[in-house]
């Protein structure tokens, strides 16, 4: 019957109505017609725009609408009942999350384009500056990206004022490779160490902001909220991916992310001995008069379930760090129990 309507239409509708009637022949055009897509938004590309190679566009990563992903109903359902718990029992004030299937590309979200300070977790963009200011060093050189790494650095030592979770190493003043510098940067969040590597690349800082389509805001405006733990995700999907780096380098880099010594977020939520490259942030709001506001707290990056590996980024703020870990630790461990469920080992 289809083979025949498609064939011939008007002759199906004629016979129809002159038995149905006018409201039947409606009926049968409305049932001919096929139905409207939905219109969602196109994909959004993010490209590397560098001046120096006018002739290539490099493709970082491709953000696709999340209303194509329906499979993680169930995964939604659950985080948002959380998070209204948590709000409610003044765990947290604002929970943000974004979950990205680093296999398939499916993603989806719970407020995850809400505004907060990422504070530390800017030290990963600091890391992949440094290695591409190495990289094209080395390129327009005769020397090679681990002899720039072993460069000699003036480091003015460890200084854990001012933050809640203190590097585990104090590290005494004094002259430290670029690479020295960046392993204190990434496992033990050291401030200083990130301070002395940004100065020395502040343009490439800004490049890759402008590459990955963060705000610039982070360069200059200390203290404010401007990143979204989606926008922020990207960092992430670029090393997963090896397409900001090289292969051998977003590898490195990753592998130095699982090494982070923060332990009480997105790590607390997963199976001990799971690999998670991740790095945290930390940041305490103050009054004029120096009292504490609120507090954020986030911890964003690749959970490494076996074969189904995936991206979960955190960001929330409350009145207690303490409060904080037990909300990411939570949502860790949903995240994970809804991708076993998916893909039992």
């Amino acid at each position: 019957m289809n083979q025949i309507a498609a064939l011939f239409p008007s002759l199906i509708v004629s016979v129809l109505a002159s038995i149905a009637g006018i409201s039947g022949q409606a009926a049968v055009i409305g049932a001919l017609t096929p139905p409207v897509p939905k219109q969602l938004p196109p994909p959004l590309e993010y490209r590397e725009n560098s001046p120096k190679y006018p002739y290539i566009d490099p493709l970082i990563a491709v953000e696709t609408d999340q209303r194509y992903y329906t499979q993680y109903d169930n995964l939604d359902m659950a985080l948002n009942f959380f998070i209204t718990a948590a709000k409610k029992t003044h765990k947290a004030d604002s929970v943000s999350v974004y979950v990205r299937d680093e296999n398939s590309g499916a993603w989806t979200g719970v407020n995850e384009d809400v505004l907060y300070e990422p504070s530390s977790m800017l030290k990963v963009p600091v890391m992949i500056s440094y290695i591409r200011y190495a990289t094209t060093l080395a390129a327009e050189s005769s020397t090679t990206v681990q002899s720039v790494l072993a460069q000699q650095l003036y480091f003015t030592g460890t200084d854990i004022s001012g933050v809640n979770y203190p590097p585990e190493n104090i590290v005494p003043a004094g002259m430290y490779s670029a690479q020295d510098l960046i392993d204190m940067m990434i496992k033990d969040s050291d401030n200083v160490a990130a301070e002395t590597l940004l100065a020395a690349v502040p343009d490439e800082f800004r490049s890759v902001f402008d590459d990955f389509h963060l705000p610039q805001a982070a360069t200059s405006t200390i203290g404010s909220d401007f990143m979204t733990a989606r926008s922020y995700a990207i960092i992430f999907r670029s090393l997963y991916n090896a397409s900001y780096l090289s292969q051998k380098q977003s590898s490195q880099a990753l592998e130095l992310l699982t090494q982070t010594s923060f332990d009480k977020g997105i790590v607390a939520g997963v199976p001990a001995g799971t690999a998670v490259a991740h790095k945290f942030g930390e940041h305490t709001n103050l009054l004029y008069n120096k009292l504490p506001v609120d507090r954020e707290l986030h911890d964003c990056g690749i959970v490494y379930y076996p074969k189904h590996p995936y991206l979960l980024c955190v960001m929330t703020k409350g009145q207690s760090f303490t409060d904080l870990e037990g909300v990411i630790s939570n949502i860790s461990a949903k995240t994970w129990d809804y991708v076993s469920r998916q893909y039992p080992m």
